[in-house]
């Protein structure tokens, strides 16, 4: 079984996010200049951002694995939100789209890979079938 460790720090308006990746690293969301009324939104983004990084890193590996040379990978997620029967808002549904520009010689290919990933990646995967979710919370107390 993997594990991640992700940790995160608040300081005032500044959230810092350390992914532990060497290529992400840390994350910071900087608040400070930003109205309050705007500042909403980022953990949905970061959600999406995750399903569409992920879908589009699995597109190119499949890709890659059957020999396909594709030049260029574009995609965009779209997220709706909405309340559930308690009235709390939960993240409804994640639309990934993908186009990947490649040669006309490897259409076919193309096509087994397409209905590969009909089946989402790791972490869409993960959101359609659910998880499992557990909470730990605590108090540090200073004398």
């Amino acid at each position: 079984m993997a594990q991640i460790v992700v940790t995160y720090t608040r300081d005032g308006d500044v959230h810092s996010i350390e992914t532990g990746g060497q290529a992400l690293g840390t994350l910071v969301v900087d608040n400070r200049d930003v109205p309050q009324e705007n500042r909403g939104g980022t953990a949905k983004r970061l959600l999406a951002a995750s399903a569409l990084y992920c879908y589009c890193g699995s597109l190119a590996a499949a890709l890659e694995a059957r020999g396909v040379r594709y030049h260029r990978i574009e995609g965009q997620a779209d997220l709706e939100t909405g309340n559930n029967d308690k009235g709390q808002g939960r993240v409804r549904k994640i639309k990934v789209s993908a186009t990947v520009t490649l040669d006309g010689e490897d259409e076919g290919t193309f096509q087994r890979v397409e209905r590969i990933m009909k089946g989402g990646c790791l972490v869409t995967g993960s959101l359609h079938e659910g998880i499992e979710m557990d909470y730990e919370l605590n108090a540090n107390y200073e004398d």
